[in-house]
């Protein structure tokens, strides 16, 4: 059984909303549902390793002081 991987939802909304992504392109690049990448962004699944291989590959990174704050429980207004 392949083993799920914990990622912060909210880097991955962010990281789309900032590239003018859908979540149905995201979905559609990473060969899934929308409605599984949307339980993805939700925190309502959590996605294989392959999922966020795939995810990773199409969403570009934020800045690294950006995502580290969103990581670290900081929010963007720390």
């Amino acid at each position: 059984m392949e083993r799920a991987i914990t990622i912060n939802p909210l880097v991955w909304k962010l990281r789309r909303i900032a590239a003018g992504l859908r979540q149905q392109d995201v979905a559609s690049k990473a060969g899934i549902s929308t409605t599984r990448y949307s339980a993805f962004e939700r925190g309502e699944l959590e996605p294989s390793s392959a999922d966020v291989e795939y995810i990773e590959r199409i969403l570009p990174h934020l800045s690294s002081d950006v995502e580290e704050q969103i990581v670290s429980g900081g929010g963007l207004m720390n």
